[in-house]
């Protein structure tokens, strides 16, 4: 394999923190010859259909960073447009948040539409619509805001008013969002958002006397 080759591979992974697809190296080369790469210690694996150049970079959520790349296997992550690539959401999106949320799906996406071919296993799909002002961008990847995020959270029923409040708590104390804005993200689903997120910060504050 000529040094052109192996530059073309690595101009890709350089825009997407090292990481490559299956389907984006079979542009440029055949898959033996990616193989050929992991046996000399280039490349490992990520997942079953995504690579990193071990002289490249490390993305801080690998797991997931490869599965967004996997919902649009060909299209380089520097090309894609939001919603309809993906957007990081629901628990996923509070752990990019720095927010430790308890059990729940570590990959997890809101989609417009489910797509025509399988889910992986272990990755989760919402369907659902995502204005402009309900997702933002981290570590590569289109997210919910902290605000949207903690919406789509008590929308699952998954956790608790004390755990939602918890939620709410790390967000908040972390800068990242403040409490008005917190309840304006509720406001769709909750007639008084802003007495909800009263009890549920009461209801955290309860559980840590």
């Amino acid at each position: 394999m000529n040094l052109v080759v192996l530059a073309r591979l690595a101009d890709v992974a350089d825009g997407q923190f090292g990481y490559l697809t299956h389907a984006q190296s079979a542009t440029v080369i055949p898959p033996e010859d990616l193989r050929q790469l992991s046996t000399a210690g280039l490349v490992e694996d990520v997942s079953a259909t995504v690579v990193r150049f071990r002289a490249g970079g490390r993305h801080p959520v690998p797991r997931l960073y490869a599965a967004w790349l996997d919902l649009d296997p060909v299209t380089p992550g520097w090309e894609r447009v939001a919603p309809e690539c993906g957007v990081v959401s629901h628990a996923a999106a509070a752990r990019l948040w720095g927010v430790g949320v308890g059990p729940g799906p570590e990959v997890e996406f809101t989609v417009p539409q489910r797509p025509a071919m399988p889910v992986p296993p272990g990755v989760l799909l919402h369907v659902g619509a995502l204005a402009e002002y309900q997702r933002t961008e981290r570590h590569g990847m289109p997210v919910t805001t902290p605000a949207q995020t903690l919406r789509d959270l008590a929308a699952t029923g998954r956790l608790d008013g004390a755990e939602l409040g918890r939620v709410a708590w790390a967000l908040m104390s972390s800068g990242q969002v403040s409490e008005e804005a917190l309840a304006a993200g509720l406001a769709p689903d909750h007639p008084d958002p802003s007495t909800t997120l009263r009890q549920w910060l009461d209801a955290a504050d309860h559980l840590n006397e």
